[in-house]
C-alpha cells in the first residue's frame, strides 16, 4: 500500500495532473470536469499555454472558413454547378483535415481544443457571420488573411516559444492555404470583374 501511494505520488508529480477546462476561454480555463495528465515533453506550462491559445485561434479560423466553404458549396448554382460543387467540396475537406491536425497538436500540448461554433466565432480572426453566401473572391480573401496570420504565429512560436513541433505544423498549414488560395485565384483569374480590381480591393479592406 505504502509503495503504491508513493509511486502514484511520483507519477502525479512528473505528469502534472491538472483539471480539464470547460472551454470558456482558450482551452485551459479553470472549472474542472476531469483530470488531464499534462505532458512532460520539454515544454514548460508557461510555454505550452500561450501556444495552445495560438492553436485554438487557428482552429477557430479553419472552422469558420470551412463553414463558409460549405455555404458556397450548398448554394452553388448555374452552368458550372457540378464543377463548383466538386471544387468547394475538395477544399472544405482539406480544411477539415487541417482542423483535425491543429486539434491533435493542442491535445499533445496538454490543452483542450475548442469544439463549439460559439467558441469558434468568439476566437476567430475572420468575420464569422454574414447574411450573404461567400463567393470565390471572399473565400480567397479569407485564405490570404489566414496565411498572413499564420506567418505571424509561426514567427512568434519559433522565436518566443521555441516549439519546433508546432512550428512545423503551422508551416505545413500555411503551405496548404497558399495552394488553396492559388487554386481559387487561378479559377477566377481570367474572368472579368466589374470595375477592374475594385471588388477585390473592397474585400481586402
Amino acid at each position: 500500500m505504502g509503495y503504491r501511494s508513493n509511486k502514484n505520488a511520483a507519477i502525479d508529480e512528473l505528469t502534472l495532473n491538472k483539471p480539464i477546462s470547460n472551454l470558456d476561454n482558450n482551452g485551459h480555463n479553470p472549472k474542472p470536469l476531469a483530470i488531464l495528465i499534462q505532458p512532460n515533453i520539454g515544454l514548460e506550462e508557461d510555454i505550452r499555454l500561450p501556444v495552445v491559445e495560438i492553436l485554438n485561434r487557428s482552429l477557430a479560423n479553419e472552422s469558420i472558413l470551412s463553414q463558409k466553404t460549405r455555404s458556397a458549396l450548398w448554394n452553388s448554382s448555374g452552368s458550372r454547378f457540378f464543377e463548383l460543387h466538386i471544387f468547394f467540396e475538395t477544399q472544405y475537406k482539406q480544411l477539415d483535415e487541417i482542423s483535425d491536425k491543429i486539434a491533435e497538436r493542442t491535445r499533445m500540448l496538454g490543452g483542450v481544443a475548442l469544439s463549439s461554433f460559439t467558441q469558434f466565432l468568439a476566437h476567430s480572426q475572420l468575420e464569422g457571420e454574414s447574411a450573404n453566401v461567400p463567393d470565390i473572391l471572399h473565400l480567397l480573401a479569407d485564405h490570404e488573411s489566414i496565411i498572413r496570420f499564420l506567418r505571424g504565429d509561426i514567427r512568434q512560436v519559433s522565436e518566443e516559444y521555441e516549439d519546433e513541433g508546432t512550428v512545423e505544423l503551422l508551416v505545413g498549414v500555411m503551405s496548404l492555404h497558399e495552394k488553396m488560395a492559388w487554386m481559387l485565384r487561378s479559377y477566377i483569374e481570367n474572368e472579368p470583374v466589374n470595375g477592374g480590381n475594385k471588388k477585390r480591393n473592397q474585400i481586402d479592406e
